[in-house]
Order: structure tokens, then sequence, then C-alpha cells
């Protein structure tokens, strides 16, 4: 399965080519989510003659890629069927029903024409004990600026965790990348490294290092997703309730 990706003033058309099967699954579910990490203002699946789908059941992929990415990087995701075939087979199959799904790329781009409105903040960080710092400093000032204060201390448990990830584990350089939508707040730490973040049990004479289960504990929701560039996203969202 092939993806070539285009973009389109910031929304990123992909159009996947070869034979939807159980072998091709997995590798174009995990080839959107890739393209998603990056945060695009859209994710536009284009379903052309080169997509072969043998089996209609397979078409849920795009269903559990449109639930991953809702939780973040939250951008649209919107299925393109440029033929009357892929058409009829997203709307049997149910994936219409939560994917939003248009007949031509015109309709298609403005379904996305107006994204939720959303702050951001990206800040590169060294592979050195000052990143930590740096990353909770950007934290607190960004709960500040857009005026979400009873954030601020999970935002820099967080951000303070995931960076120390990047530097203890990956021994890497790394991005922190904030982003206020009306989901919630969202906080990536992308690395340089594959390896996944493993969840470890708290040492309890050691301040800090409480790892990824304090991101579970203070987190509606948080993951892992490889990056294009061969190193990882992860990434956590913090309800605008706080911790409730």
């Amino acid at each position: 399965m092939n993806i070539e990706t285009t973009d389109l003033a910031g929304v990123l058309v992909a159009t996947p080519a070869g034979r939807l099967d159980l072998t091709s699954y997995t590798p174009l579910r995990d080839g959107l989510l890739k393209l998603a990490a990056d945060a695009p203002l859209a994710l536009v699946v284009r379903l052309g003659p080169g997509f072969e789908v043998p089996s209609a059941t397979m078409l849920s992929v795009f269903t559990t890629v449109g639930m991953r990415i809702s939780q973040w990087p939250d951008i649209p995701l919107v299925l393109l069927a440029e033929t009357s075939e892929h058409g009829d087979q997203l709307h049997t199959s149910g994936v219409a029903r939560f994917v939003r799904t248009t007949g031509d790329i015109e309709e298609a781009l403005d379904a996305v024409e107006r994204p939720p409105l959303r702050r951001f903040r990206s800040v590169p960080l060294p592979n050195s004990p000052a990143a930590p710092i740096m990353a909770r400093a950007v934290a607190r000032e960004v709960c500040e600026l857009w005026d979400v204060p009873r954030l601020s201390d999970d935002a820099v448990l967080v951000v303070s965790e995931l960076v120390e990830n990047a530097v203890r584990h990956a021994h890497s350089e790394s991005v922190l990348r904030v982003e206020l939508r009306p989901s919630g707040l969202s906080l990536a730490v992308k690395d340089f490294a594959p390896e996944v973040p493993v969840r470890e049990s708290p040492e309890p004479d050691v301040p800090g290092h409480r790892g990824v289960q304090l991101v579970d504990k203070i987190s509606v929701a948080w993951g892992c997703t490889p990056s294009s560039d061969g190193g990882k996203i992860v990434w956590a969202v913090l309800g605008l309730r706080g911790s409730e």
C-alpha cells in the first residue's frame, strides 16, 4: 500500500494506492496516523481508481484512524470518494456515519475550511538536563497567556515527565508542542528515537521520574505515535476542567 501526499495550503491530501486487505490494513492505518502526527490543518484521504477494496469491512480502517486522531492531534478527517463504488462502500459499511465523506475535492476542502480555533506553541529543546526546565517554563507561560491557569500545575507535571523521558531514555533532542483547542490542552513531545515509552513502577524514594504512570493519571487521554521521520511523538491531553 503506497500513500502519495499533496499539501494544499496546510490541508494534507493523502492518496492511498493498492489493495486494502488484511495484509495492507495495518500499514495504511499507521501511515495515515503518521501523516496526522505532523498536525496539518486537516487530513483528506482521496480514494480513487487505484484504491482497491475487495471487502467493504476493511474500510473500518478509516473509522479507527478517525477515532485515534480525534483524541490527538484533533484535526478533521475527510474521506474523498472519487468513484461511485467507493462512495457506496463507505455508506453501506457504515463508515460514512462516523467519518465525514464527500464526493469531490472542492467539497472536501469546504468541509475543512474552518477548522476549530487553536492556539499553538512549538519549542525545540536540547538533549540536556536543561530541557525539562525549559519545558516547564513554556507550560506555565502558555497557560497564563491562554487564560487557563487552572491547568498550569498539571501541564507542568506532564511536560516535565515527557521531556525527561526524551532526555533520559531516548537520549535525544526534542520538540515540545503545546496546543489549546476546544477539546482541551494537548501537550506533545517529539523525539528522534522510535522506542515506545513503557509504564514503570514509580520509585518511592526518588523525587520526579514518575514516568507515564503520572501522565496516565492526570490526563484524559495520552498515547505514542510514530512520526514520519522515524522518531515518535508522545502526547497527552488535559481536559479544560483540569484534573476532574
